[in-house]
């Protein structure tokens, strides 16, 4: 017999061997797994501590881009972007707000009169951008950019520009200093966006807004002065206008193009950031904080290739890594939209009650105990990548999320943020 032949007879029978010697184990359930994958991560002082901090930091620390999904407009998530600032040390920090916007707050980063400034913007501009008008959100804006080790640290609006942003985008295009065709075109807006302005606050109702109720007439009417004496700001602005007002159109009609979109337009918004970025820092480490539905890999829930894929994508081709994490309350106050100009509401929730998130169901369930009198609060972290390709019975949504992130982190409770007033 060859050495080739009794090689190959030995590699066949070596599992066969092997299994007669060890009974296999039984497969765990998938809430048993779920189990097995769960650590405390206890938030307190601003760190994070306990048996799942470790962990949580080796991956955050491998990460040059970390993803972070999150339920809106609440006070403790901030509390755990601004740790998780802290041990990231962020080049770049981006946000689910306009470019215009997060640039503007960008200014105030530093500035003593940060709020000040921002309650007058906000009460001259009513609803011009997106949660960076809500104070723990800008508050964590200031934060990150005081951890980062980077003079040049930015915060970068990869979304659309909001609902109430007419206003300023057009005092953008007059501080452009266009031609007298544009200037003419674009105090005619004006008047129009004031007179639509006054009629939401009135009613309250946000598609009175002239970006969005504003006709196809008067968009062309501003491109074609526009093109005739307007320089390259004037045109970027009014791009902004345009694109921004074609999502809110195509969601209004219930179009599900308003979410392919607007995921092109943050891959978009991001890549302008980010090549000139590239110049001045090297391999720049980036936090981004998006709705969950925005930062998996994969498809999103709502069916597209979203910013968290390309992210993803984009890593693997600089031979880098991204890390992506979900954070949500089990439990708590939901923040209410009451309409334009109006004070958020509040709304009790469950998470596991919800119906588009009645599939966390079993994590709801595992959550660990808050220890009495304890400092700080202990989170629930479920590393998901410990339950691929384990032959696991999953549902769809849960196949789906271990596959799009890495960690899935849920706090016991959450709170509804404050407005800047």
């Amino acid at each position: 017999m060859s050495t080739r032949t009794a090689l190959a007879i030995l590699l066949v029978t070596l599992p066969f061997a092997s299994r007669a010697q060890t009974a296999p184990k039984p497969k765990p359930t998938f809430e048993e797994a779920l189990i097995q994958v769960r650590t405390p991560l206890i938030l307190a002082g601003g760190k994070f501590s306990g048996a799942g901090a470790d962990t949580f930091n080796e991956a955050v620390q491998q990460a040059r881009f970390v993803l972070l999904g999150e339920d809106h407009i609440t006070r403790e998530i901030p509390q755990f972007a601004a740790a998780l600032c802290d041990a990231m040390h962020p080049d770049a920090y981006a946000v689910e707000a306009g470019p215009y916007a997060a640039r503007y707050v960008n200014g105030l980063l530093h500035d003593p009169d940060r709020i000040l400034k921002m309650a007058a913007r906000d009460k001259a501009y009513t609803n011009n951008m997106a949660f960076l008008d809500i104070r723990e959100e800008n508050d964590l804006a200031a934060h990150c950019a005081a951890s980062s080790h980077n003079p040049h640290f930015a915060l970068w609006g990869l979304d659309q520009e909001f609902l109430g942003s007419a206003s300023t985008l057009l005092q953008s295009m007059v501080a452009t200093n266009p031609g007298p065709q544009s200037r003419t075109a674009i105090a005619a807006a004006q008047i129009e966006d004031q007179t639509a302005a006054a009629q939401a606050s009135r009613t309250g109702d946000f598609s009175k807004l002239f970006l969005l109720a504003s006709t196809d007439a008067d968009v062309q009417a501003l491109q074609s002065a526009i093109n005739a004496d307007g320089n390259a700001a004037t045109h970027d602005l009014l791009n902004e206008f345009t694109v921004s007002r074609r999502i809110y159109h195509l969601n209004g009609d219930g179009s599900l193009d308003s979410n392919l979109v607007r995921a092109e337009l943050l891959k978009q918004h991001f890549l302008a950031d980010y090549l000139p970025f590239k110049q001045q820092t090297t391999a720049p480490r980036i936090l981004f904080k998006f709705g969950d539905n925005h930062t998996g890999k994969g498809f999103s829930y709502t069916r597209e290739l979203n910013l968290g894929n390309f992210i993803a994508e984009l890593a693997a081709g600089e031979q880098a890594q991204s890390l992506h994490m979900f954070v949500l309350g089990a439990r708590g106050m939901h923040f209410t939209v009451a309409g334009y100009g109006k004070p958020l509401g509040r709304q009790p929730f469950v998470l596991s009650e919800d119906p588009d998130y009645k599939w966390l169901a079993p994590a709801v369930a595992d959550l660990l105990p808050q220890p009495p009198a304890a400092s700080g609060t202990t989170l629930t972290l479920f590393d998901l990548r410990q339950l691929r390709y384990r032959g696991l019975d999953l549902s769809r949504e849960w196949e789906h999320v271990i596959y799009s992130y890495d960690f899935c982190i849920l706090m016991p409770e959450v709170t509804v943020a404050s407005a800047i007033e």
